[in-house]
Protein backbone atom coordinates (compact mmCIF):
# COMPACT_ATOMS: atom_id res chain seq x y z
CA UNK A 1 0.00 0.00 0.00
CA UNK A 2 1.38 3.60 -0.61
CA UNK A 3 2.21 5.62 2.49
CA UNK A 4 3.33 9.27 1.85
CA UNK A 5 3.57 9.69 5.75
CA UNK A 6 7.18 10.66 5.42
CA UNK A 7 6.83 13.45 2.14
CA UNK A 8 7.63 16.97 3.93
CA UNK A 9 4.79 19.49 2.85
CA UNK A 10 5.13 22.39 1.11
CA UNK A 11 1.86 24.70 2.69
CA UNK A 12 1.16 26.59 0.03
CA UNK A 13 -1.64 28.94 1.30
CA UNK A 14 -1.32 29.48 5.50
CA UNK A 15 -1.69 32.68 8.06
CA UNK A 16 0.43 33.15 10.88
CA UNK A 17 -0.26 32.08 14.15
CA UNK A 18 -1.35 34.75 17.04
CA UNK A 19 0.92 35.09 19.64
CA UNK A 20 -1.50 35.03 22.96
CA UNK A 21 -2.11 30.85 22.71
CA UNK A 22 -4.09 31.08 26.27
CA UNK A 23 -7.29 30.09 25.35
CA UNK A 24 -10.73 29.37 27.13
CA UNK A 25 -13.48 27.62 25.10
CA UNK A 26 -15.27 30.52 23.99
CA UNK A 27 -12.53 31.78 22.19
CA UNK A 28 -11.46 28.19 20.80
CA UNK A 29 -14.65 27.48 19.48
CA UNK A 30 -14.79 30.83 17.19
CA UNK A 31 -11.50 29.55 15.25
CA UNK A 32 -13.49 27.18 14.07
CA UNK A 33 -16.27 28.81 12.38
CA UNK A 34 -16.16 31.54 9.54
CA UNK A 35 -19.39 33.15 11.05
CA UNK A 36 -18.88 36.20 13.13
CA UNK A 37 -22.22 35.67 15.09
CA UNK A 38 -21.14 34.68 19.06
CA UNK A 39 -24.30 31.97 18.46
CA UNK A 40 -22.20 29.73 16.72
CA UNK A 41 -19.34 29.10 19.63
CA UNK A 42 -22.33 29.25 22.02
CA UNK A 43 -24.06 26.31 20.52
CA UNK A 44 -22.78 24.81 17.36
CA UNK A 45 -19.26 24.61 16.71
CA UNK A 46 -19.43 21.47 19.20
CA UNK A 47 -21.78 19.46 17.14
CA UNK A 48 -19.68 19.67 13.77
CA UNK A 49 -18.27 16.76 12.90
CA UNK A 50 -14.64 18.51 11.91
CA UNK A 51 -14.29 20.10 14.95
CA UNK A 52 -14.93 16.94 17.42
CA UNK A 53 -12.86 15.21 15.31
CA UNK A 54 -9.88 18.17 15.78
CA UNK A 55 -10.53 17.29 19.31
CA UNK A 56 -10.03 13.82 19.47
CA UNK A 57 -6.25 14.27 17.62
CA UNK A 58 -5.25 16.85 20.06
CA UNK A 59 -6.45 14.74 23.24
CA UNK A 60 -4.43 12.12 21.34
CA UNK A 61 -1.83 14.46 20.77
CA UNK A 62 -1.25 16.07 24.31
CA UNK A 63 -2.14 12.57 26.38
CA UNK A 64 -5.01 13.79 27.73
CA UNK A 65 -9.16 13.09 27.91
CA UNK A 66 -10.90 14.02 25.07
CA UNK A 67 -12.88 17.10 26.88
CA UNK A 68 -12.63 20.47 25.63
CA UNK A 69 -11.73 21.55 29.52
CA UNK A 70 -8.33 19.06 29.80
CA UNK A 71 -7.67 20.21 26.26
CA UNK A 72 -7.52 23.36 27.11
CA UNK A 73 -5.56 23.32 29.98
CA UNK A 74 -2.95 21.02 28.45
CA UNK A 75 -2.33 23.44 25.58
CA UNK A 76 -2.60 26.29 27.74
CA UNK A 77 0.61 25.43 30.14
CA UNK A 78 2.54 26.38 26.64
CA UNK A 79 3.54 29.17 25.41
CA UNK A 80 3.14 30.35 21.77
CA UNK A 81 6.83 29.28 20.76
CA UNK A 82 6.67 26.16 22.70
CA UNK A 83 3.40 25.33 21.13
CA UNK A 84 4.02 25.96 18.03
CA UNK A 85 7.71 24.43 17.74
CA UNK A 86 6.01 21.11 18.56
CA UNK A 87 2.76 20.77 16.62
CA UNK A 88 5.13 21.92 13.58
CA UNK A 89 7.22 19.44 13.63
CA UNK A 90 5.23 16.66 14.05
CA UNK A 91 3.33 17.88 10.88
CA UNK A 92 6.75 17.98 8.99
CA UNK A 93 6.68 20.87 7.52
CA UNK A 94 8.95 21.73 4.49
CA UNK A 95 8.08 25.33 3.95
CA UNK A 96 5.32 28.05 4.97
CA UNK A 97 3.93 30.03 2.07
CA UNK A 98 2.63 33.05 4.70
CA UNK A 99 -0.28 34.83 3.19
CA UNK A 100 0.51 38.11 5.63
CA UNK A 101 -2.25 39.96 5.55
CA UNK A 102 -4.19 38.14 8.42
CA UNK A 103 -4.20 38.22 10.68
CA UNK A 104 -3.10 41.57 12.13
CA UNK A 105 0.96 41.34 12.14
CA UNK A 106 1.09 42.88 15.56
CA UNK A 107 -0.71 39.52 16.72
CA UNK A 108 0.85 36.89 15.77
CA UNK A 109 4.51 35.62 15.38
CA UNK A 110 6.88 36.66 12.53
CA UNK A 111 7.61 34.67 9.49
CA UNK A 112 10.92 34.10 10.43
CA UNK A 113 9.43 32.66 14.03
CA UNK A 114 6.88 30.80 11.85
CA UNK A 115 10.06 29.16 10.33
CA UNK A 116 11.92 28.82 13.33
CA UNK A 117 10.00 27.35 15.22
CA UNK A 118 8.46 24.66 12.91
CA UNK A 119 12.38 24.02 12.00
CA UNK A 120 11.16 25.08 7.94
CA UNK A 121 11.47 27.99 5.53
CA UNK A 122 9.16 30.37 5.34
CA UNK A 123 8.19 32.67 2.55
CA UNK A 124 5.81 35.34 2.00
CA UNK A 125 2.99 36.54 -0.17
CA UNK A 126 1.89 40.43 -0.74
CA UNK A 127 -1.84 40.79 -0.08
CA UNK A 128 -2.84 43.40 -2.74
CA UNK A 129 -6.03 44.58 -1.12
CA UNK A 130 -4.22 45.93 2.20
CA UNK A 131 -1.85 47.14 0.13
CA UNK A 132 -4.43 49.27 -1.50
CA UNK A 133 -6.13 50.16 1.35
CA UNK A 134 -3.07 51.76 3.10
CA UNK A 135 -1.98 54.06 0.02
CA UNK A 136 -5.83 55.15 -0.38
CA UNK A 137 -5.30 56.02 3.08
CA UNK A 138 -1.95 57.57 2.34
CA UNK A 139 -2.44 59.32 -0.62
CA UNK A 140 -5.36 61.82 -1.49
CA UNK A 141 -4.68 62.23 -5.45
CA UNK A 142 -5.47 59.72 -7.54
CA UNK A 143 -2.10 59.56 -9.99
CA UNK A 144 0.27 59.88 -6.96
CA UNK A 145 -1.77 56.83 -5.32
CA UNK A 146 -0.97 54.71 -8.85
CA UNK A 147 2.55 55.48 -9.11
CA UNK A 148 3.16 54.01 -5.55
CA UNK A 149 1.27 51.66 -6.13
CA UNK A 150 3.35 50.39 -8.74
CA UNK A 151 6.43 51.30 -7.35
CA UNK A 152 6.05 48.85 -4.54
CA UNK A 153 5.14 46.12 -7.15
CA UNK A 154 8.56 46.88 -8.94
CA UNK A 155 10.61 44.52 -7.57
CA UNK A 156 8.37 41.60 -5.56
CA UNK A 157 11.27 38.92 -4.72
CA UNK A 158 13.26 42.00 -3.89
CA UNK A 159 10.82 43.22 -1.19
CA UNK A 160 11.31 39.57 0.47
CA UNK A 161 7.96 38.67 -1.25
CA UNK A 162 7.37 35.28 -3.31
CA UNK A 163 4.27 36.64 -4.71
CA UNK A 164 0.95 38.01 -4.55
CA UNK A 165 -2.32 37.20 -3.02
CA UNK A 166 -5.94 38.76 -3.61
CA UNK A 167 -9.09 38.28 -1.72
CA UNK A 168 -10.84 39.77 -4.54
CA UNK A 169 -13.73 37.68 -4.04
CA UNK A 170 -14.61 39.04 -1.02
CA UNK A 171 -14.68 42.18 -2.42
CA UNK A 172 -17.26 42.39 -5.29
CA UNK A 173 -15.93 38.95 -6.71
CA UNK A 174 -13.63 37.24 -8.89
CA UNK A 175 -15.42 38.99 -12.23
CA UNK A 176 -12.02 41.33 -12.63
CA UNK A 177 -12.08 43.32 -15.82
CA UNK A 178 -10.31 46.16 -17.33
CA UNK A 179 -11.33 49.52 -16.01
CA UNK A 180 -11.49 53.38 -17.48
CA UNK A 181 -8.79 55.69 -15.72
CA UNK A 182 -11.64 57.84 -15.10
CA UNK A 183 -13.75 54.93 -13.60
CA UNK A 184 -11.07 54.09 -11.24
CA UNK A 185 -10.58 57.58 -10.49
CA UNK A 186 -14.42 58.13 -9.56
CA UNK A 187 -14.09 54.99 -7.73
CA UNK A 188 -10.76 56.15 -5.70
CA UNK A 189 -12.62 59.36 -4.37
CA UNK A 190 -15.78 57.61 -3.51
CA UNK A 191 -13.01 55.08 -1.25
CA UNK A 192 -11.09 58.34 -0.20
CA UNK A 193 -14.78 59.20 1.38
CA UNK A 194 -15.44 56.14 3.15
CA UNK A 195 -12.30 56.08 5.55
CA UNK A 196 -12.85 56.18 9.01
CA UNK A 197 -10.23 56.80 11.36
CA UNK A 198 -7.52 56.34 9.28
CA UNK A 199 -8.78 52.93 8.46
CA UNK A 200 -10.46 51.50 5.21
CA UNK A 201 -11.74 48.73 4.29
CA UNK A 202 -11.50 48.37 0.16
CA UNK A 203 -15.35 47.70 -1.39
CA UNK A 204 -14.93 49.99 -4.28
CA UNK A 205 -14.83 47.36 -7.15
CA UNK A 206 -13.56 49.52 -10.46
CA UNK A 207 -10.61 51.07 -8.65
CA UNK A 208 -9.81 47.54 -7.12
CA UNK A 209 -9.43 45.90 -10.70
CA UNK A 210 -7.76 48.82 -12.16
CA UNK A 211 -5.41 48.54 -9.31
CA UNK A 212 -5.17 44.27 -10.00
CA UNK A 213 -4.44 45.04 -13.30
CA UNK A 214 -1.43 47.15 -13.08
CA UNK A 215 -0.41 44.17 -10.02
CA UNK A 216 -1.21 41.61 -13.06
CA UNK A 217 1.39 43.51 -15.31
CA UNK A 218 4.13 43.15 -13.11
CA UNK A 219 3.27 39.81 -12.14
CA UNK A 220 3.88 38.24 -15.67
CA UNK A 221 6.86 40.70 -15.97
CA UNK A 222 8.25 39.29 -13.14
CA UNK A 223 7.09 35.71 -13.68
CA UNK A 224 5.03 36.04 -9.84
CA UNK A 225 2.58 33.47 -8.80
CA UNK A 226 -0.46 35.32 -7.58
CA UNK A 227 -3.32 33.29 -5.61
CA UNK A 228 -6.80 34.53 -5.58
CA UNK A 229 -9.27 33.58 -2.77
CA UNK A 230 -12.25 31.15 -4.31
CA UNK A 231 -15.04 29.85 -3.09
CA UNK A 232 -15.75 29.12 0.41
CA UNK A 233 -14.85 31.65 2.59
CA UNK A 234 -16.36 34.28 5.42
CA UNK A 235 -19.82 35.26 6.26
CA UNK A 236 -19.32 38.44 4.25
CA UNK A 237 -18.79 37.11 1.08
CA UNK A 238 -21.06 36.72 -1.71
CA UNK A 239 -20.46 33.03 -2.82
CA UNK A 240 -22.31 33.59 -6.01
CA UNK A 241 -19.56 36.00 -7.33
CA UNK A 242 -16.35 33.59 -6.03
CA UNK A 243 -17.07 30.81 -8.81
CA UNK A 244 -13.18 30.37 -10.19
CA UNK A 245 -15.02 30.87 -13.90
CA UNK A 246 -15.49 34.36 -13.31
CA UNK A 247 -11.54 35.02 -13.88
CA UNK A 248 -11.73 33.75 -17.65
CA UNK A 249 -11.40 37.53 -18.68
CA UNK A 250 -8.14 37.50 -16.87
CA UNK A 251 -7.07 34.23 -17.53
CA UNK A 252 -7.51 34.22 -21.22
CA UNK A 253 -4.85 37.54 -21.04
CA UNK A 254 -1.99 36.02 -23.44
CA UNK A 255 0.06 39.08 -21.96
CA UNK A 256 -0.21 37.05 -19.01
CA UNK A 257 0.34 33.81 -19.44
CA UNK A 258 3.77 34.43 -17.43
CA UNK A 259 1.93 35.17 -14.18
CA UNK A 260 1.10 31.53 -12.64
CA UNK A 261 -2.51 32.00 -11.16
CA UNK A 262 -3.35 29.75 -7.66
CA UNK A 263 -6.89 28.93 -7.19
CA UNK A 264 -7.22 28.38 -3.67
CA UNK A 265 -9.30 26.65 -1.03
CA UNK A 266 -10.19 23.85 -4.08
CA UNK A 267 -12.94 26.78 -4.96
CA UNK A 268 -14.96 24.83 -2.68
CA UNK A 269 -17.88 23.85 -3.72
CA UNK A 270 -16.32 24.70 -7.29
CA UNK A 271 -14.21 21.81 -7.46
CA UNK A 272 -14.89 20.55 -10.92
CA UNK A 273 -14.89 24.25 -11.99
CA UNK A 274 -11.57 24.91 -10.47
CA UNK A 275 -10.12 22.01 -11.36
CA UNK A 276 -10.91 22.23 -15.27
CA UNK A 277 -9.23 25.41 -15.41
CA UNK A 278 -5.91 24.37 -14.14
CA UNK A 279 -6.46 21.72 -16.80
CA UNK A 280 -7.12 23.62 -19.18
CA UNK A 281 -4.82 27.19 -19.06
CA UNK A 282 -1.22 25.97 -18.74
CA UNK A 283 -0.39 28.98 -16.06
CA UNK A 284 -3.05 27.89 -13.47
CA UNK A 285 -2.75 25.85 -10.66
CA UNK A 286 -5.28 24.46 -7.57
CA UNK A 287 -4.91 24.34 -4.57
CA UNK A 288 -6.20 21.68 -1.87
CA UNK A 289 -6.72 23.01 1.95
CA UNK A 290 -7.17 19.96 4.44
CA UNK A 291 -8.36 22.91 7.25
CA UNK A 292 -10.42 25.39 5.91
CA UNK A 293 -12.74 24.50 4.65
CA UNK A 294 -14.23 22.97 7.78
CA UNK A 295 -15.59 20.29 6.15
CA UNK A 296 -15.32 16.33 6.98
CA UNK A 297 -13.59 13.21 5.94
CA UNK A 298 -15.91 12.30 3.43
CA UNK A 299 -15.75 15.91 1.74
CA UNK A 300 -12.11 15.71 1.65
CA UNK A 301 -11.95 12.67 0.17
CA UNK A 302 -14.66 13.70 -2.63
CA UNK A 303 -12.74 17.25 -3.48
CA UNK A 304 -9.30 15.56 -3.69
CA UNK A 305 -11.02 12.86 -6.08
CA UNK A 306 -12.55 15.61 -7.99
CA UNK A 307 -9.58 17.54 -8.48
CA UNK A 308 -7.50 14.36 -9.09
CA UNK A 309 -9.89 13.21 -11.87
CA UNK A 310 -9.89 16.13 -13.64
CA UNK A 311 -6.39 17.99 -13.30
CA UNK A 312 -2.79 16.93 -13.52
CA UNK A 313 -1.05 16.34 -10.41
CA UNK A 314 1.74 18.96 -11.69
CA UNK A 315 -1.64 21.20 -11.02
CA UNK A 316 -2.19 20.73 -7.51
CA UNK A 317 -0.51 21.58 -4.58
CA UNK A 318 -1.35 21.19 -0.51
CA UNK A 319 -2.22 23.26 1.68
CA UNK A 320 -3.82 24.09 5.55
CA UNK A 321 -5.15 27.60 5.27
CA UNK A 322 -3.70 27.37 9.10
CA UNK A 323 -4.84 30.41 10.86
CA UNK A 324 -4.64 32.03 14.42
CA UNK A 325 -3.94 28.27 15.99
CA UNK A 326 -0.88 26.13 15.69
CA UNK A 327 -3.41 22.84 15.61
CA UNK A 328 -4.62 23.87 11.87
CA UNK A 329 -1.39 23.62 10.31
CA UNK A 330 -0.17 20.33 12.12
CA UNK A 331 -4.03 18.71 11.72
CA UNK A 332 -3.94 19.62 8.14
CA UNK A 333 -0.68 18.17 7.30
CA UNK A 334 -1.70 14.83 9.43
CA UNK A 335 -5.09 14.81 7.31
CA UNK A 336 -3.99 15.90 3.90
CA UNK A 337 -1.17 13.32 3.71
CA UNK A 338 -3.95 10.84 4.69
CA UNK A 339 -6.77 12.05 2.37
CA UNK A 340 -4.12 12.18 -0.84
CA UNK A 341 -2.46 8.44 0.47
CA UNK A 342 -6.40 6.57 0.35
CA UNK A 343 -7.28 8.63 -3.07
CA UNK A 344 -4.27 7.09 -4.38
CA UNK A 345 -5.00 3.72 -3.13
CA UNK A 346 -8.50 3.62 -4.70
CA UNK A 347 -7.03 4.34 -8.30
CA UNK A 348 -3.71 1.88 -7.64
CA UNK A 349 -6.91 -0.21 -6.82
CA UNK A 350 -8.64 0.09 -9.21
CA UNK A 351 -5.75 -0.61 -11.97
CA UNK A 352 -5.50 3.25 -12.68
CA UNK A 353 -2.35 3.76 -11.73
CA UNK A 354 0.56 2.09 -9.98
CA UNK A 355 2.11 2.31 -6.84
CA UNK A 356 5.56 4.23 -8.23
CA UNK A 357 2.93 6.20 -10.35
CA UNK A 358 0.93 6.84 -6.95
CA UNK A 359 3.83 7.98 -5.16
CA UNK A 360 5.38 10.15 -7.75
CA UNK A 361 1.71 12.00 -7.71
CA UNK A 362 1.54 12.51 -4.24
CA UNK A 363 4.87 14.06 -4.09
CA UNK A 364 3.99 16.68 -6.78
CA UNK A 365 1.30 17.68 -4.74
CA UNK A 366 2.12 17.35 -0.99
CA UNK A 367 5.81 19.28 -2.35
CA UNK A 368 7.18 19.32 -6.10
CA UNK A 369 4.68 21.41 -7.81
CA UNK A 370 4.82 24.41 -5.11
CA UNK A 371 8.44 24.12 -5.78
CA UNK A 372 7.54 25.25 -9.04
CA UNK A 373 5.22 27.46 -8.66
CA UNK A 374 7.31 29.09 -6.03
CA UNK A 375 10.99 28.66 -7.21
CA UNK A 376 11.83 27.34 -4.11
Amino acid sequence: MLDLSTIPVVDNHCHAVLLNQTMDTPRFRRFFTESYDPIFAERHIQNTVYYLWMLRQMASFYGCSNTEDAILATRNKLDCISLTERLFRAANIDTLVLDTGFPPPFECLTPEQMGQSGHCRAIKLLRLEVLMQQLVVEYSDFDELVERFAMELSDIRGRGFAGLKSIVAYRGGLQVIERSKDEAAASFDEARMAIRDNQLRITQKPLIDYLLYIAFRHAAAQGLPIQFHTGYGDSDTDMRLGNPLHLRDVLERSDFYNMKVVLLHESYPYTQFGAYLAAIYPHVYFDLSYTIPFVDLLDMLAFTRQALSVAPASKLMYSSDGTNIPEMHWAAAIRGRSVITQVLNEMIDAGEIDEQQGYHLGQLILRDTAYTVYKL
